[in-house]
């Protein structure tokens, strides 16, 4: 009676070892499956040509847990500052962390905000948001938008819930904030406007690749 209790416990210790390591195993795949490659995303895209930039100071701290900064300029236009945030866990940050908030965080003062002509990314017409923002006569157009796993999507409690049923029932939390950013000259609002909506086009395809499916 004493062996077969000691087996039966030997090989309950065991399986329960076999779960846990099995568990880890496929946590730790998926977390690799679902991680940005950021290296598929050329520096010469189209006429615009990057260069890697430095998560400012100005924007507070990056709270992305891997993340794109790269500065697009085309000739002699002004530059597009092309910032992808990844983040394994995206209900974190859904309401904290967007410019509306961050921005003035910093010392900016937001001029006007709305929507954005946001464009469409993998299929999925893109709900962006944007804000005209100033720092001591510096003004800059900002757009952005969040993607849920692979799918676009405004920053509304209601998609807070539906991203959490999405991870109940696939298992994924991730997502990615991208945000597009360029100084207004003095040709004005619509001329950054336009430089974006021209920049998006040649950018969201090579991001497509870099982002989890």
């Amino acid at each position: 009676m004493g062996n077969e209790r000691i087996r039966l416990t030997i090989l309950t210790a065991l399986l329960a070892v076999s779960f846990v390591g099995e568990r880890a195993a496929t946590h730790y795949r998926l977390q690799q499956k679902r991680s940005p490659n950021w290296s598929v995303v050329p520096y010469q895209i189209g006429d615009w040509s990057g260069v890697d930039g430095r998560f400012d100071p100005i924007y507070g701290a990056d709270p992305a847990d891997v993340s794109l900064l790269r500065i697009y300029r085309e000739k002699t236009q002004p530059p597009v500052i092309a910032y992808v945030g990844f983040f394994r866990d995206l209900a974190t940050i859904l309401e904290v962390h967007t410019p509306e908030l961050c921005y003035p965080a910093q010392g900016w003062t937001i001029l006007s905000s709305g929507a954005s002509a946001g464009g469409t990314f993998r299929g999925w017409k893109i709900p962006a948001s944007q804000i005209v923002a100033d720092k001591n006569g510096d003004r800059r157009l900002v757009v952005w938008w969040y993607n849920a796993g692979s799918r676009p999507f405004e920053t509304r409690i209601r998609y807070v819930y539906a991203m959490l049923a999405m991870s109940t029932l696939t298992g994924r939390t991730d997502g990615s904030m991208v945000r597009l950013e360029t100084p207004l000259e003095p040709d004005g609002e619509e001329a950054a406007r336009a430089r974006i909506a021209e920049f998006q086009k040649s950018f969201l395809p090579e991001l497509d690749q870099a982002l989890p499916q």
